[in-house]
């Protein structure tokens, strides 16, 4: 699946969002995500992400997620590894514009987690009920918390691809939940059995990101 995205009023980016399954690793299924700034955006603030996450069925339990981040002047590669059975993290942070070693710790983890990532194909598999909500542990290299998930409302949601009927959920990440910043985030996921993510939109102190899709590919 692709999105435009935009800050503002302004094209800003393009989005991907790639699950397919682990060849080499039977029950494991592996999600990617790229972004990329375009445009104007992209002569102030450079954005050339790629995360990779594995996950495992049932449960959508992370087995870690490798991310690629450049944004501005920022260039790092980090890994974050889940054991299970010793239900412990191990993350890997290095910074690719010098030669100091990684910084590597490790944290206690309950024996499921979500990742960033696995968290989006998590809360999809979940029903959806309007003023109800839901929890799950999520780990992105520090200490597990839970995040609060609510149901708010359906919608419809207008896209490059058409119009679709959608579920509209807030997920509590600000305010240090998640992210240090205050703001909100709402994501829409289609109404059908599907439940595909057909628009993001991020409230933050630098305004208003929304992603939208403009293309639905093959989920294998």
């Amino acid at each position: 699946m692709s999105y435009t995205v935009h800050w503002r009023l302004l094209p800003a980016g393009i989005a991907e969002l790639v699950v397919s399954p682990d060849r080499s690793a039977p029950g494991r299924w592996k999600a990617t995500a790229k972004a990329h700034s375009v445009g104007y955006v992209s002569n102030i603030y450079r954005v050339e992400d790629e995360y990779q996450s594995q996950f495992r069925n049932p449960g959508f339990c992370s087995s870690g997620i490798h991310k690629q981040i450049q944004e501005g002047n920022r260039h790092r590669d980090v890994k974050l590894e889940f054991d299970p059975r010793r239900r412990l993290a191990r993350l890997e942070d290095r910074d690719m514009l010098d030669h100091t070693p990684p910084k590597i710790e490790q944290f206690a983890i309950p024996e499921c987690v979500q990742d960033i990532l696995s968290a989006v194909y998590y809360a999809r598999s979940l029903p959806m009920t309007v003023g109800q909500s839901f929890e799950f542990p999520l780990n992105d290299g520090a200490k597990t918390i839970q995040i609060h998930v609510e149901v708010q409302a359906e919608e419809e949601v207008t896209t490059e691809v058409g119009k679709f009927q959608a579920i509209r959920v807030e997920p509590d990440v600000f305010s240090g939940h998640l992210f240090s910043g205050k703001g909100r985030m709402f994501i829409w996921f289609t109404k059908d059995a599907r439940r595909i993510p057909v628009q993001l939109r991020a409230q933050i102190s630098v305004g208003t990101i929304t992603a939208t899709l403009s293309e639905i590919g093959r989920e294998e």
